[in-house]
């Protein structure tokens, strides 16, 4: 026997979640999600109060399913490996990197999965308000270089351009998605660096006390 008409299909978080990484993180609406699920719109507001929060939940799932690197790396090179992980995130799920930037909350999974690597770093010699600061750092340099990137690929199609005023921007790097992306890395880790040697043996000094 068919269902009444209008009535509502049982759904569940995981489906509208997959629905929205079918249809493409930055693309999605509460309508478009709908269609793709068969429900009506309204029907969708009975698993979340809004956008942002479907949004939230979705970053949630990727957050906990994302190959996060060993926390048991020296501090350089398991900030690399974090940056890694992002652009395997950006790369994976089209629209992550906007997404990232924009959404309004930060999900519980991306928290509980972050805290270990921040402890780890701790642990290597960065006080824990540099440690937070150095993943925030390493993470909104992989979403804003994604993006522009993504950019620049689409100018590089043009012909009807001038060329670079700024000898830096005519660097082949700079076209070539991640180049100059290590580049700012490499720069801001080196700085980093010498916080680190300057605070380790504070660090040692505290703990022979």
């Amino acid at each position: 026997m068919n269902a009444k008409p209008g009535r509502p299909r049982t759904l569940t978080i995981d489906q509208i979640i997959d629905a929205v990484l079918a249809e493409g993180l930055g693309t999605f609406s509460m309508p478009s999600i709908a269609g793709r699920l068969g429900v009506v719109h309204s029907g969708l507001y009975r698993y979340f109060t809004d956008r942002e929060d479907l949004v939230v939940q979705v970053m949630d799932r990727i957050a906990r399913q994302a190959p996060w690197p060993s926390t048991d790396l020296p501090w350089r090179e398991h900030l690399e490996q974090i940056g890694e992980m992002f652009w395997t995130l950006c790369g994976h799920y089209p629209g992550y990197d906007l997404t990232a930037l924009r959404s309004r909350n930060v999900s519980p999974g991306f928290l509980e999965m972050v805290l270990p690597h921040i402890e780890a770093l701790q642990r290597e010699g960065l006080e824990v308000t540099d440690a937070t600061a150095a993943v925030e750092f390493v993470r909104g340099l992989v979403l804003t270089s994604s993006i522009d990137a993504a950019r620049l690929r689409y100018v590089e199609t043009r012909g009807d351009l001038p060329e670079h005023a700024i000898p830096g921007f005519a660097d082949p790097e700079k076209w070539a998605g991640r180049g100059w992306y290590r580049r700012h890395l490499s720069t801001w880790l080196d700085g980093l660096s010498q916080r680190v040697a300057v605070l380790q043996p504070s660090a040692a000094g505290r703990t022979a006390v």
